[in-house]
């Protein structure tokens, strides 16, 4: 117990510390987020590279465990700690430069192949009596770092948003490791939620710092190894995971239907995310954001529920849910853009 409560701490402060430093720095030498169209919420510039400081902080505190001999890192975190900088470097040239949507999408097909093959001795999975074969696998965990990695980033459209709804999505992950005994991966989670937590002091609204995609891009990656870890070791338990990520994956889906319904590139960036319906329903910014929030613990509940008990109520109110969810935000998407084309 007092391992656990070590990491927390220690990554809380590294993060604390990190988070400030990287404002100034971001302040200095001209690194902000620009509100330059009519996206952004926020009407000044903020400082972004926020997701450096808990970046360094989650991994800062793995290797400080291995390097104090308490739990020394496996392979597959040397790799994840690997695919996750790839993600640290794309996310930086985006918020500095900027990278297409296409290459962004490409890299993250290529990253989930790669983290796949590079531990396909360990990932590969039998579920029931279906053997799922290294090639399959290989096309779905393309497709799943696409699908998580895209949906973590899309959410980030608030003060405070992702890094709070990320810090929920962890808290399940967390207590599913402990059941299977993958304790290095809680340590991941773990350090994770406490650098995250010490973000959201400098993010929460109103934001004195952005993640920018260098934070969101490096949380989509984190999430789709720990799920594809996991996922491993209890493949009957996938329905949980996908009740987890529900709201991400919804904001993700309804993006791609109204785009084509639309007649929009899908790759097109606009103002009708469901935060965005929430905000402009509602106009107040942290209640939007608490709603949000609302609705993701909601979510993971759910997930921890069904991960212990199989009720089919529980699958009934979950579709339920969705459905209900779904086509409220998809109308209120729907009536915003007839609106704007009027």
């Amino acid at each position: 117990m007092f391992l656990y409560f070590f990491i927390f701490i220690f990554s809380f402060l590294i993060s604390l510390i990190l988070t400030d430093k990287i404002k100034s720095f971001s302040l200095n030498y001209g690194f902000h987020d620009i509100p330059d169209n009519d996206r952004k919420i926020h009407t000044e510039n903020i400082p972004t590279l926020g997701g450096l400081a808990f970046f360094t902080s989650v991994w800062g505190s793995v290797i400080l465990l291995d390097a104090s001999g308490i739990t020394p890192i496996e392979k597959v975190v040397l790799r994840m700690i690997t695919i996750s900088l790839f993600f640290i470097f794309v996310g930086i040239l985006d918020d500095v430069k900027g990278v297409s949507a296409r290459l962004k999408l490409f890299i993250q097909l290529f990253a989930g192949t790669l983290f796949f093959l590079w531990n396909k001795n360990d990932l590969a999975i039998i579920y029931g009596n279906l053997i799922l074969t290294n090639t399959l696998l290989t096309f779905v965990s393309a497709f799943f770092f696409a699908l998580v990695i895209n949906s973590i980033n899309f959410i980030d459209g608030l003060d405070g948003l992702c890094a709070g709804i990320s810090t929920i999505l962890s808290i399940p992950l967390f207590i599913f490791s402990l059941v299977i005994g993958k304790f290095y991966i809680s340590y991941i989670l773990l350090s994770t939620i406490g650098a995250l937590l010490a973000f959201l002091i400098f993010n929460f609204y109103p934001a004195k710092i952005f993640m920018g995609d260098t934070g969101s891009l490096f949380l989509g990656s984190l999430f789709s190894m720990i799920i594809m870890i996991l996922m491993y070791h209890i493949p009957e338990e996938w329905f949980s995971f996908l009740i987890l990520f529900t709201y991400p994956i919804l904001d993700l889906l309804l993006s791609v239907v109204r785009r084509f319904l639309g007649k929009k590139n899908i790759f097109a960036a606009d103002k009708l995310h469901i935060h965005h319906i929430i905000k402009n329903d509602d106009g107040k910014h942290i209640k939007s954001v608490i709603i949000i929030y609302s609705l993701n613990l909601y979510f993971a509940i759910l997930s921890i529920l069904s991960f212990f008990f199989k009720l089919q109520s529980l699958y009934f109110l979950y579709f339920i849910s969705v459905t209900l969810l779904f086509f409220y935000f998809l109308k209120r998407m729907l009536k915003r853009m007839k609106k704007s084309v009027e």
